[in-house]
């Protein structure tokens, strides 16, 4: 199956004059994206005023404190974590002179991970599929992993951001494969290994 010639939604893909390939996951744009943000504002707004709004008399109880914590307090967590996903929140991966760098920015922390080429083993791709209460048809989802062994010996496996879509797959996994040259596996995910590999779409 041909690799796409341009990266999935929500994916950026540039080279810079070292050679370095710089991939980026991060959740922007589209009609979708827009209501979210008008959503995640609402909650953080109406957390705050109705919070204002409680503690303005004063004299609250302790059960009231507990209210104003699980209710506008939460209403808050959940809009900020909503505008963070949406404006913030991104995942970048360098494709270096012998490193591969992933690096998670959030407003909820950030997060850098450095693993050496010589040090990875293989690039998986593993499909999850549709749960029995899932829409009809809800095609499953791949999650793609980067496996590698730490200096100590011990087999760790990366998994990288996305939607995790067929799509997403056929770009992602030879990608990865070709810069890192190991071996690039499809399967099922852990729970589904007894299925047999006819099982997985052929998309």
């Amino acid at each position: 199956m041909p690799t796409p010639a341009g990266p999935p939604r929500f994916w950026t893909h540039s080279a810079d004059g070292a050679g370095r390939v710089h991939l980026a996951y991060a959740v922007r744009g589209g009609a979708v994206h827009a209501v979210l943000v008008a959503v995640g504002a609402l909650l953080a707004a109406g957390g705050c005023a109705a919070a204002f709004w409680l503690v303005r008399g004063g004299g609250l109880t302790a059960a009231g404190w507990v209210f104003l914590v699980l209710a506008p307090g939460g209403a808050v967590l959940a809009g900020v974590y909503v505008l963070d996903r949406m404006l913030l929140a991104r995942v970048e991966y360098a494709l270096g002179d012998g490193v591969l760098g992933a690096h998670r920015v959030s407003l909820f922390g950030n997060a850098r991970t450095e693993i050496p080429r010589s040090a990875i083993l293989g690039i998986a791709q593993r499909y999850s599929p549709p749960d029995k209460d899932a829409p009809s048809g809800d095609p499953g989802t791949w999650t793609t992993f980067v496996e590698w062994r730490t200096p100590e010996g011990e087999r760790r496996d990366l998994a990288i951001d996305g939607l995790h879509s067929g799509e997403e797959r056929r770009w992602l996994g030879p990608l990865l494969s070709g810069w890192a040259q190991v071996p690039l596996t499809r399967g099922h995910a852990a729970g589904f290994e007894e299925a047999p590999a006819s099982e997985l779409p052929d998309d």
